[in-house]
């Protein structure tokens, strides 16, 4: 019984690992494109 529990938990940690490293990827990538939108303008306002 103890071994299917540290099975579960290992599955877990697994996912929610995977879950924040998706995440952080993905703040990481906004960070380098940074595209122009309705919030942020050029130069000349457009």
């Amino acid at each position: 019984m103890p071994m299917i529990i540290n099975v579960i938990f290992a599955t877990i940690a697994i996912l929610v690992s995977v879950a924040f490293f998706t995440l952080l990827e993905r703040k990481l990538l906004s960070y380098i494109q940074i595209r122009k939108g309705p919030n942020k303008t050029s130069i000349v306002g457009i």
